[in-house]
């Protein structure tokens, strides 16, 4: 089956774009959600950065939220998921009086649409999986949240799953230079991001006759929207007509908890014996799906950097002491903010895997004497091309 042929399943073709707003069509058989250019400049001028935070790609309240949200209110020890604050508008679904969201990633849509054919159209991949929660939690900062199914795409991009991180087996196609939870939009409205020097008009797909940050069809970004509510769902999360806010997202098919394998010996990174201990001395060991084995890439504000936590005790991977000596342990500790708790994940080819290299000192994190024992000690080591430094981070639940 191809694009064009599944418009009863909620594919945008262009025979069903609707065309009254004045919204011009951009290339390709799925529209992201319509809109006029009047109704975007009105939400991008409700959409000002808090603080004057216009040096980095931030906008009120934007980024990353460590502690995801809850899939739900009252939820009993909710798994945790890729949860992020982001700037919502509205939209008048193809259905009248749909609840529903956009996101911006095509491969989702087709996912919960439940429409194989399409995904392999598009080249999605087998983590698209046709049976997975595609809904997303969104919450208001005063508290009304509503659990909301993926049924468009948009506001602006088609591929940009901005929520994606490490070890996912859904990766972010495009725009991998930004941080985890930046949508596109977002960097090109505060930051002049993927700035095009003539970028395309919204309402006419004509040349504007001036530079902007764009979308990936070199449209002029006039709002920093990184998901899009149906008006329906907007109600129900208490906003007005066409209102627009600052929400926390939590993405309900992409789960945080990560396990990382070295390459050498198949064994996993560990705390030593389960413990709630500063400083207990991180290790390899045999998979056996304990927290301390499960750890989250909280994202900084470089792109490709985080903070590494491990889940039993809540603490972060750490350099001991902050030392930049060969050989020096690495640790769990309490996070400090400390560059030694801050790790570059960097990519060793197309094999998935990773070198994760401590800030601070620019070391890798190694299995020490590339030992295959369990229990061998996880130490900073320079980059070797050992497999020994190659970690794979495979996310639970998948």
């Amino acid at each position: 089956m191809t694009p064009a042929a599944v418009g009863a399943a909620g594919a945008q073709t262009p025979a069903t774009i609707p065309s009254a707003n004045g919204v011009a069509r951009v290339q390709g058989d799925v529209q992201p959600t319509p809109r006029n250019s009047e109704q975007a400049a009105a939400a991008g001028a409700q959409a000002g950065p808090a603080g004057g935070a216009t040096s980095s790609f931030a906008g009120e309240g934007p980024g990353t939220s460590p502690s995801p949200a809850p899939p739900g209110a009252g939820a009993a020890n909710p798994p945790a998921f890729a949860t992020y604050r982001v700037y919502a508008t509205q939209y008048d679904p193809n259905t009248p009086g749909s609840v529903e969201v956009a996101v911006p990633d095509k491969c989702a849509k087709f996912g919960a649409l439940k429409n194989q054919g399409v995904l392999n159209d598009f080249g999605c991949g087998p983590g698209y999986r046709t049976d997975m929660d595609y809904r997303v939690v969104v919450t208001r900062d005063g508290g009304q949240t509503a659990t909301l199914p993926v049924k468009e795409v948009g506001p602006w991009n088609l591929d940009d799953n901005y929520w994606a991180g490490p070890g996912s087996s859904r990766p972010r196609r495009k725009y991998t230079d930004l941080p985890r939870g930046v949508p596109e939009a977002q960097a090109a409205f505060y930051n002049n991001y993927n700035t095009t020097s003539n970028c395309t008009s919204l309402s006419t797909g004509q040349p504007s006759g001036k530079p902007g940050g764009s979308d990936q069809f070199g449209r002029c970004v006039l709002n920093p929207a990184g998901i899009d509510l149906s008006v329906e769902a907007a109600k129900q999360l208490g906003l007005g007509n066409l209102e627009n806010a600052w929400v926390t997202v939590s993405f309900l098919w992409e789960p945080l908890d990560t396990t990382l394998t070295v390459g050498h010996s198949g064994k996993n990174l560990d705390i030593n014996f389960i413990s709630l201990d500063k400083g207990a001395q991180a290790i390899q060991w045999p998979a056996n799906g304990g927290k301390n084995q499960s750890w989250r890439f909280i994202p900084t504000a470089t792109a490709g950097v985080y903070n590494i936590q491990v889940q039993h005790s809540g603490m972060m991977l750490d350099v001991e002491g902050a030392s930049k000596d060969d050989g020096a342990r690495v640790i769990q500790w309490p996070a400090n903010g400390g560059v030694n708790q801050m790790w570059r994940l960097v990519p060793v080819g197309t094999t998935g895997a990773f070198n994760i290299v401590a800030q601070h000192s620019g070391k890798a994190l190694d299995v020490g004497g590339v030992s295959k024992d369990d229990g061998a000690l996880i130490i900073q080591w320079p980059l070797n091309g050992g497999t020994n430094q190659q970690w794979r981070p495979k996310v639970s639940g998948l």
